[in-house]
């Protein structure tokens, strides 16, 4: 396993690490505080290129590019916007 990747929202950072499944094959993307609740994944495609999915509200999104690196810096880009979105929405509440 890789080192987590931090991602920075509104000051805070939120740390982003990913888990390969050997027997499928798809990378999933975790938030620190929690683990085991998938925020995104990258699996191979069955024709060619790599198939990306960001699950956090409200980037929610999909899509297809040529190469994993890709793949994992679109899901950790959303990933990264949804995480600053959260945080100024509770700045937003709060007020």
């Amino acid at each position: 396993m890789r080192e987590p990747h931090p991602i920075v929202a509104s000051g805070k950072v939120e740390m982003l690490s990913k888990r390969h499944c050997p027997h499928t094959g798809v990378v999933n993307f975790f938030f620190a505080a929690d683990p085991y609740l998938a925020v995104g994944s990258v699996v191979k495609g069955t024709q060619s290129g790599y198939l990306w999915h960001c699950y956090t509200d409200p980037c929610a999104a999909a899509g297809s590019v040529a190469d994993m690196k890709t793949a994992e810096r679109r899901v950790r880009e959303l990933c990264r916007r949804a995480a600053s979105n959260a945080e100024n929405s509770h700045l937003v509440n709060a007020a």
